[in-house]
């Protein structure tokens, strides 16, 4: 009997006493419990709230496009040299022609003679990439309004009408079919070359026996004992710039941007050419 008395004493359940570890859990459940509840009815708050609409950034209004005036007429235009065809006529005969894409070209820069001393329009032909340019020739673009920098610039003659920055000049603004115009290229280079190929010299005799079949023989004179400057001698030939004059203007493709020009025209295929009036 002593022994249960002792053990009922000991257990702290019979006298109606929690342990320590007990307590501490329920306070913290109950500290819990009100955080968790207010979280979950938050987060169905937050479900049922619907989202605030984003406003709408305000468009800025677009700048209105400047009004330019007609394209003008120009003593030249920016070209490139495609190849050679041939075509047709009316009366059926074969053309030899040469393709070249003449234009568009934009007017970046126009010359004034209270300014500049004359009257002329710099053109540009062919877009290129904004990170290829440095920042004045940029400055100089963004100036024309232009929305790509040009790769190829050139002043031609203004002969009639205003000239103003940002303008478009295609073929049919500046040349007619049958007129005659003046190509100016860079002509294919073709290396070192002796007289015979290079100027036409005659050559002396083919026979046995000659020493001089292709050599240019004397090259100065006995007087001042040099050589004469411009005296034609072997060297580098093709590579510089030529002007093929009397060329014909025979067919104009305005929605392909294309001239047809009767006969060969200097330089090789994809060559820049400056297509001139006469």
């Amino acid at each position: 009997m002593q022994e249960e008395k002792q053990l009922t004493e000991e257990t702290p359940q019979a006298n109606g006493e929690q342990p320590e570890a007990a307590t501490q859990t329920e306070s913290a459940e109950a500290i819990v419990a009100p955080e968790a509840e207010a979280g979950a009815a938050g987060a169905a708050a937050t479900q049922e709230t619907p989202a605030e609409p984003v406003a709408a950034a305000e468009a800025t209004p677009a700048q209105p496009k400047r009004e330019l005036p007609p394209p003008p007429v120009l003593k030249g235009l920016i070209g490139r040299k495609l190849g050679m065809t041939h075509i047709f006529d009316e009366n059926g005969r074969m053309v030899a022609v040469t393709v070249v894409e003449l234009g568009p070209c934009y007017v970046v820069q126009v010359r004034t003679p209270e300014k500049d001393g004359y009257s002329a329009a710099q053109i540009g032909f062919e877009p290129m990439k904004t990170q290829r340019v440095n920042k004045p020739m940029m400055g100089i673009f963004k100036k024309a309004a232009l929305d790509k920098p040009l790769r190829h610039l050139k002043e031609f003659e203004i002969i009639d009408g205003q000239a103003v920055s940002g303008q478009e000049v295609r073929a049919e603004h500046v040349f007619t079919e049958g007129e005659t115009v003046k190509v100016t290229g860079i002509s294919k280079g073709k290396g070192f070359a002796g007289v015979v190929r290079r100027y036409g010299f005659a050559g002396g005799p083919m026979t046995h026996g000659s020493m001089t079949h292709r050599r240019p023989l004397s090259s100065g004179a006995t007087g001042p004992q040099r050589v004469f400057k411009g005296k034609r001698m072997p060297g580098r030939m093709g590579g510089e710039q030529v002007t093929t004059r009397n060329l014909t203007i025979v067919k104009i493709l305005a929605g392909q941007n294309r001239v047809l020009i009767k006969g060969a025209v200097p330089g090789g295929r994809g060559s820049i050419v400056y297509v001139q009036k006469q």
